[in-house]
């Protein structure tokens, strides 16, 4: 451990252009000439250092609408990637994932190819070539580039629009005006849902809405139904990468250009976690890269989105001093390999205790999502609550867009508690008119979400943290308990804002998979209120949700440069934990100050998760 000098950061306005990694270079074998991307040489490959090649796309072109291709391989040395493009047409049309350029010797390596849209009628070639240290380069793949508009593409775009047309014409909450316009079935299918929805203005408004002026594109109008394509998985509840949630940058100002990336959280049980990663670090090095104004966005993005192969991280970490302040140290972690691993959506889970009265218990849960493969282990951590006999409990939705409403209703009902089973949790209302009333136990007396009895965890009374990532299921929670007067406490800042649900179905064509999910249906709480299109405000801001940063508590909130068992960092967290202990809090805001004493100041921050259109993709309709 060193120390490390930490001087006033600057906030800065970045614009960072893309980079495309070319490689020109004398093929392993052929004809000598250097005019474009040779065949791939794997005869021997362990004489290359590079062996099992697998291609996910061997004798298929590539998508004229774009696409990441993953290629595996075992090396058998330390390894980087290159890509080599046709000269003509343009180059810049593909490029290698900033995490997956390079990587340490080891079995199941992956380099991911990006490809752009190809929007000439001719089609394009890309070579991938891998050099093992101490090896000469092999070429291990050449992908092709459908050209824009191939009958193929004709077909599967005739044959998937038409799938979501004869869906939306029936079943799309606002279905009248859908079938106002005339429909156009050619167009790339990607592009169909953008092409007839968007054009309905504000009818169709709740599906959807505007990004808000903090996030990309301000003032763009965004919509929640979407089609997408499903890898299969392996096993159930499992995911790959590091670990890493979407980070927050921040500037070291003893040297403008230097960066650091700080992740909103670390998985429990993943790659980073188990290589001593937490919540806040500050990575400010990766495999000894210094991260800067000019490539810190291709790690912010590749850490998170694509990961794989192995880094060493260098890292500050906030440490208490013992003098009642912070000191910034600097970290080196071990090597950090991205694996497959279970993927667990309790963030954090504790108890809180105030040392001057033993009977208090407050449970602490920070839940990502609402996920049916889940199950057990938001169940274990209730059942723990339950054990413990916590008497309030602060449940952190800052990170949780939706999901399954059964475990959101299943949830509900462990804090509504036996009480209110009968009572409604919320009212379902199609575009006929016609109504659904689900009730607290309805997954349990009807037998259709088969998760048990909720447990009651004898609470009469909920703190909610919240923030514009929370949303469809996770607003279900505190619409539902709203509804029946249950009294709920939101500290943070004003939800996403998702008043509709989807009903998801699945179609294939050739074999590929393909999911669609269109809003079908209002929710409703007990009191038939569910008017908040434009998110559910915050009994108080921990931060407003604007470009200010001087009337906020929190001006990095929901992100944060510490773990989340640090109130000096989690000042929502502090916040609930006073109100129930009744002490003063010490962060109140409004700050006079530009970057509050204990914390940094943001620069950029990552779109949380998926894309608009992905909220609540699991919300089903519980009759199918």
């Amino acid at each position: 451990m060193k120390a490390f000098t930490f001087f006033r950061l600057l906030l800065v306005q970045l614009l960072v252009s893309g980079v495309v990694m070319a490689c020109q270079k004398d093929p392993v074998s052929g004809d000598g000439d250097n005019d474009g991307p040779q065949d791939p040489i794997v005869e021997n490959p362990s004489e290359n250092g590079i062996s099992n090649v697998s291609n996910s796309h061997e004798n298929k072109e590539v998508s004229y609408r774009g696409a990441t291709i993953s290629i595996k391989f075992d090396a058998s040395a330390s390894w980087t990637a290159s890509l080599e493009l046709e000269t003509e047409p343009e180059s810049g049309w593909a490029a290698i994932s900033p995490s997956t350029q390079s990587g340490e010797a080891g079995d199941s390596r992956t380099v991911r190819v990006v490809f752009e849209t190809n929007k000439s009628d001719v089609s394009r070639t890309a070579g991938l070539w891998v050099t093992a240290e101490g090896f000469e380069p092999l070429c291990i793949a050449v992908l092709t580039q459908a050209a824009s508009g191939t009958s193929a593409d004709s077909k599967i775009n005739q044959a998937l629009n038409t799938y979501m047309h004869e869906i939306l014409a029936e079943d799309y909450l606002f279905n009248d005006a859908y079938n106002s316009q005339e429909i156009d079935l050619t167009v790339a299918y990607s592009d169909f849902l953008s092409t007839h929805l968007l054009s309905l203005g504000d009818v169709n408004l709740e599906d959807g809405g505007y990004y808000r002026a903090t996030q990309p594109d301000p003032g763009k109008r965004f919509i929640y139904t979407n089609i997408v394509e499903v890898q299969p998985l392996t096993r159930a509840a499992q995911t790959d990468g590091l670990g890493f949630g979407p980070f927050i940058s921040t500037a070291l100002s003893d040297a403008s250009s230097l960066m650091g990336l700080a992740p909103s959280y670390v998985r429990r049980g993943s790659p980073a976690e188990a290589a001593g990663l937490r919540r806040g670090d500050i990575i400010y090095a990766v495999n000894g890269t210094q991260l800067t104004t000019s490539n810190y966005r291709n790690y912010m993005t590749g850490l998170y989105q694509n990961p794989s192969g192995s880094y060493r991280f260098s890292f500050l970490r906030f440490e208490q001093n013992g003098k009642g302040g912070y000191d910034l140290n600097s970290y080196e972690s071990g090597t950090v390999s991205a694996s497959v691993h279970m993927y667990d959506p309790v963030l954090h889970a504790s108890v809180l205790s105030d040392p001057e009265d033993d009977a208090v218990k407050i449970g602490y849960l920070v839940y990502e999502s609402f996920d049916l493969n889940s199950q057990e282990l938001l169940e274990e951590t209730v059942k723990e609550f339950a054990q413990t006999g916590i008497t309030d409990m602060i449940l952190d939705l800052r990170f949780n867009s939706g999901g399954a409403v059964a475990q959101s209703r299943w949830l509900s009902g462990c804090i509504a508690g036996k009480a209110n089973y009968s009572k409604t949790f919320t009212k379902v209302v199609y575009n006929d008119g016609s109504t659904e009333d689900w009730k607290f136990d309805y997954g349990y007396t009807n037998d259709t979400d088969n998760l048990g009895l909720p447990i009651d965890l004898g609470l009469d009374r909920l703190y909610v943290i919240s923030s514009y990532n929370t949303a469809s299921a996770a607003e279900l929670v505190i619409s539902s308990l709203k509804g029946i007067d249950f009294p709920v406490k939101m500290i943070g800042c004003r939800t996403e804002g998702k008043n509709v649900g989807m009903t998801v179905s699945e179609t294939t064509y050739n074999g590929r998979r393909f999911q669609f999910s269109p809003v079908t249906f209002w929710v409703r709480n007990a009191k038939d209120w569910g008017d908040y299109k434009d998110g559910i405000e915050p009994d108080e801001y921990v931060n407003n949700d604007n470009t200010i940063m001087t009337d906020d508590a929190d001006n990095v909130f929901p992100y944060s440069f510490s773990d989340w068992g640090n109130m000096d960092y989690n000042i929502a967290l502090q916040w609930a934990y006073c109100d129930i202990t009744g002490r003063p809090r010490w962060t109140e805001a409004p700050l006079t100050r530009s970057c509050p004493a204990v914390s940094l100041c943001p620069v950029d921050f990552q779109p949380y998760g998926l894309s608009h259109g992905r909220y609540g993709n699991l919300m089903y309709d519980n009759n199918n």
